[in-house]
């Protein structure tokens, strides 16, 4: 279960990403008293040109210059909290898994990147940060619920991690319907078209009642959505939130390859991967 947050993990990949994550990095930790680790890695293509941080096109990465850099930089930005920074040149997910070393007290905050967010955000158990802007105070946060046992746990958890965000719940019954059917074994069971649509209104009122109870619990508003599954990244983009929180017990919901990869791609908000 999440606990409070002792360390925050910064995974730069880009040098002109550096004050922006760091920025983000130094709020989260003065908020809650946590230390900080920055992980700088820039992996290296096949063919490149020459590399600001390196001494020569054909020598290794200038690490005395990068970590300087760094340390200038949150000087500049006022930081105040513990640090130390790692450089490396390669594998960036697997470097970011031992730092963070599994522990769900780390958060890890990383600018949005196309060949490892993704990858991070499955193989990880860290909460983990996913920038895709400039570093913002979170003031409007989404954060769609799967009606688990442990809703009210994480919910109090990022109100915690973000204590000066307006929370709103987001739930769609009909694609929890789905996959609730889809998951148990009435899925073997052979129903008829009457059948079917009697025990898909059921469980769609069931559900209802419980992200009315949800609300009640936590003190906080929520909405229903309509196609969920299809218009998602439209319905979050026209809300103008800072920060979509991505939540579910349940592998099925919001966390497939092909929506979750399409949701970082094209969402207009940071995320919040927990």
């Amino acid at each position: 279960m999440l606990g409070k947050t002792e360390k925050v993990l910064v995974l730069i990949q880009e040098a002109d990403k550096i004050e922006t994550l760091l920025k983000e990095a130094i709020v989260l930790c003065r908020a809650n008293s946590a230390v900080m680790e920055i992980l700088f890695v820039h992996e290296s293509p096949l063919f490149e040109l020459p590399d600001y941080f390196k001494r020569t096109q054909i020598e290794s990465l200038d690490k005395t210059r990068i970590e300087t850099e760094i340390e200038n930089m949150l000087s500049k930005l006022g930081n105040t909290s513990s640090y130390a920074i790692f450089i490396e040149d390669s594998d960036t997910v697997d470097q970011a898994i031992a730092l963070s070393k599994g522990k769900t007290q780390t958060c890890i905050v990383s600018f949005y990147h196309e060949e490892t967010t993704l990858k991070l955000a499955k193989k990880s158990t860290s909460p983990l940060l996913v920038m895709k802007s400039e570093a913002k105070n979170y003031k409007q946060i989404l954060f769609p619920v799967d009606l688990n046992e442990n809703n009210a746990a994480y919910i109090h958890y990022v109100k915690t991690l973000f204590p000066t965000a307006d929370l709103t719940l987001l739930y769609e019954p009909a694609y929890m319907v789905e996959n609730y059917i889809f998951d148990t074994d009435l899925a073997l069971m052979p129903l008829d078209t009457t059948v079917d649509l009697q025990l898909d209104q059921e469980i769609f009122e069931e559900q209802k009642k419980k992200f009315e109870a949800l609300k009640k619990e936590t003190g906080l508003k929520g909405e229903l959505v309509n196609e969920f599954d299809s218009d998602l990244i439209g319905y979050i983009n026209t809300k103008n939130a800072d920060l979509l929180v991505i939540h579910s017990e349940n592998e099925n919901f919001l966390f497939d390859d092909t929506l979750s990869k399409k949701l970082m791609e094209t969402v207009k908000t940071d995320l919040f991967i927990v």
